[in-house]
């Protein structure tokens, strides 16, 4: 019989061995658990935050068009101009210098030939507007092409 105490007893101290196992393995379950929320939370921040700074950044270059549009010039070039600098400082545009796309003909300015039966046409130019948000680090560029005119036809003229 009194082995049998020395079994029941040798059993319920195994037991608690195992309660402090079972609880080491629940705790660390639980902890892999908050990581991988933790870790997909600061993911979805991250590509919120990207996502709004390329939103803002395309605005900017938007903007950059709506002023190249209104101040076209074929031999001009913006670097760094802010779109709103007391609202936000931090939204900028840029433009390249515009190049003349040969891959078209000229168009043709039906009703401009006001000099002397002289012909006149609409030139056709590319460009890059780059806007960007420094604040979130982000920056988008729109390629644009632009009808200028009307000009002489001439060879010489630029």
């Amino acid at each position: 019989m009194l082995s049998v105490h020395k079994i029941l007893s040798y059993r319920q101290k195994s037991e608690g061995g195992f309660v402090l196992i079972a609880a080491l393995m629940a705790v660390m379950i639980l902890m892999a658990v908050g990581f991988f929320i933790l870790t997909t939370t600061s993911q979805d921040l991250r590509m919120s935050s990207r996502l709004v700074g390329e939103r803002k950044a395309f605005s900017a270059a938007e903007s950059g068009v709506q002023a190249v549009c209104l101040t076209f010039d074929p031999a001009m070039t913006l670097s760094n101009q802010s779109v709103d600098s007391t609202g936000d400082p931090n939204l900028k545009y840029s433009v390249a210098t515009p190049t003349r796309y040969t891959g078209l003909p000229s168009i043709s300015a039906v009703g401009a030939d006001i000099a002397y039966g002289k012909q006149w046409i609409y030139q056709i130019y590319n460009t890059q507007i780059t806007g960007t948000d420094q604040s979130y680090g982000s920056s988008v560029t729109i390629a644009a092409g632009f009808q200028f005119g009307p000009v002489p036809d001439d060879p010489t003229y630029h």
